[in-house]
């Protein structure tokens, strides 16, 4: 695995990237200089992914990032364990079968809705899960962060509060609150 790491990082890592690529012959004559600005961000998403891939992440630490400085959807559902395909297949099944779908593909509508930037749906399919009783861990985490996000900081307080006793205190949780009290002045359960 560390030769593995080793091995892709030297293709994948920011800066180097994105040298080989703007010295390209083809890319100088193609590419625009305008275009060339931003893809210092976009070449820093992909060395991210890379290392979340190889080592692992904090996961809604890396989707915070993406949320909040792009407007890129792939990474957002990677960050969420799904992609594009697999929320294309689970949009069909809920256009189709509305009231059978399987704790899997509402979780990839989840990840889309998120993806799509589409907070008060995300939360009302979370909110639905809430009332199912989670079947994924991280989707309390989810909800509560994504309260956070939409400006909606007593209902991410509320389900916290509520779930308080099920929340197992790890460095996890320690995060999402410190982050979620910094940036959106939320009081951490007691």
């Amino acid at each position: 695995m560390d030769a593995a790491f080793k091995f892709g990082f030297s293709y994948v890592q920011r800066n180097a990237a994105l040298e080989r690529f703007s010295s390209s012959s083809l890319i100088r004559q193609i590419w625009p200089d305008d275009w060339k600005k931003g893809l210092n961000l976009f070449f820093g998403v992909r060395e991210t992914r890379f290392q979340s891939e190889m080592t692992g992440s904090n996961w809604l630490a890396e989707m915070d990032v993406y949320l909040r400085y792009t407007k890129l959807r792939a990474p957002v559902l990677a960050a969420q364990d799904t992609d594009d395909w697999r929320v294309a297949l689970a949009e069909k099944a809920a256009r189709e079968s509305p009231g059978s779908l399987a704790a899997e593909t509402r979780r990839d509508l989840i990840a889309g809705a998120v993806a799509d930037r589409n907070f008060s749906a995300a939360i009302q399919l979370l909110e639905q899960e809430n009332k199912r009783g989670f079947s994924n861990g991280n989707d309390l985490f989810l909800l509560i962060y994504l309260y956070g996000l939409n400006g909606e900081v007593e209902k991410a307080e509320a389900v916290a509060t509520a779930r308080n006793a099920t929340i197992k205190k790890d460095w996890f949780v320690e995060w999402l609150w410190g982050d979620l009290q910094a940036e959106f002045g939320f009081h951490p359960p007691g």
